[in-house]
């Protein structure tokens, strides 16, 4: 029995489509994240992160180091991701005023928290692996600004000199200093395959982003922190970052990480509602007492707002007739003072013509 070329075409596409090892789930994590406006709490924090170095948190962008020589800063998250499979969109600016920038940016997932360094803003010998926004081309070959993967196990010194090419899983060049608009870039780490995408436009979906660079077989550690820092040198770029946002991938729901609340963590949250409603309802009482009802209704009927609105059209009319009758009275004003000049004139010609008239009448009569 044959079958219809479009059959077997369409049955390779479905076999291909359920062959993706694509996640099924994903779950954003609040307390690895942070995103603008209003990035920091009144007392200048940011909720869930710890800033280090010369950090400068905005209401709407976390400045990791501004535009002035040999500063460094970064920030690490509070909490231990325990999520195996995540990804992490973030929205950066580079930007400055000279040819060439420096030293860069890098995002970070390691075991333990990074400290101030030499490895744009961080420490070096680090456990898991590094995202680099490289923008100083150290070793002269032409290709900064890139982007630069480098994995560690904790033994490895980044070479500094060479870009981190000798030591680089992957590698992409984009141009992302001294953009119109912020930079963003998307890092997937899902069944040991680390994706580096970039977006190419200004779509908010998906296939706005472009593969960077991809690495097959990479192994992380099952729990880390993330982080993001900077650094500048002779030559200095504003470094922010505007958005950080983490999600927690997974193949089925069952297998989120929030599919399962701890019961410790379930009783301390229906605690903490608990608290809540009682403080919420005597809140209420005390608003109550203090802000009594008059009328004993607390909320305006249809025909109340009805007519305020048509209380407010009319006061709105009343007031353009008012707009209307000063801008008229100013043209009546205009027009008799016009008037009043073109009578003048008029009136001293005719004085004048009258003056020749005579002139002319005494010197015949001489």
């Amino acid at each position: 029995m044959c079958f219809p070329t479009w059959l077997l075409l369409l049955s390779f596409l479905v076999s291909c489509f359920l062959a993706q090892d694509v996640p099924a789930h994903s779950r954003f994590e609040y307390k690895y994240s942070f995103k603008g406006p209003h990035v920091t709490l009144p007392d200048g924090t940011i909720p869930f992160w710890e800033t280090y170095g010369d950090a400068i948190p905005g209401p709407d962008e976390v400045r990791l180091v501004p535009s002035l020589k040999n500063h460094k800063g970064s920030m690490w998250t509070k909490n231990n991701a325990s999520f195996t499979h995540w990804e992490v969109e973030i929205f950066i600016r580079i930007s400055g005023h000279g040819r060439e920038g420096a030293e860069g940016l890098a995002f970070w997932y390691t075991r333990e928290k990074g400290e101030l360094g030499p490895v744009f803003g961080s420490s070096d010998l680090w456990d898991g692996v590094a995202i680099i926004f490289d923008t100083f081309d150290h070793d002269s070959m032409g290709n900064n600004p890139e982007i630069v993967i480098v994995g560690n196990n904790g033994k490895l010194t980044y070479d500094h000199l060479r870009d981190g090419s000798s030591q680089a899983l992957g590698t992409c060049v984009e141009h992302f200093r001294n953009t119109i608009r912020p930079f963003s870039a998307k890092i997937t780490y899902y069944k040991r395959t680390l994706r580096i995408s970039v977006r190419t436009g200004f779509s908010p979906s998906d296939k706005a982003y472009k593969v960077c660079a991809e690495v097959p077989n990479m192994v992380l550690p099952s729990t880390g922190y993330f982080g993001i820092s900077a650094a500048t040198s002779a030559l200095a770029d504003d470094h922010d970052v505007l958005s950080f946002m983490v999600y927690s991938l997974s193949a089925t729901w069952e297998e989120s990480p929030g599919a399962q609340i701890p019961k410790e963590e379930r009783e301390r949250f229906e605690k903490e509602y608990e608290e809540f409603q009682k403080e919420l309802e005597k809140n209420m009482e005390d608003f109550q007492k203090t802000n009594p009802v008059q009328d004993g209704d607390e909320f305006e009927s249809d025909s109340q707002r009805e007519l305020e609105m048509i209380i407010f059209g009319q006061t709105r009319l009343l007031e353009e007739v008012r707009v209307l009758k000063t801008r008229l009275n100013m043209t009546l004003e205009e027009q008799i003072r016009q008037r009043d000049i073109l009578s003048r004139s008029k009136v001293n010609e005719t004085t004048t013509v009258s003056q020749k008239h005579v002139s002319i009448r005494e010197i015949a009569r001489y």
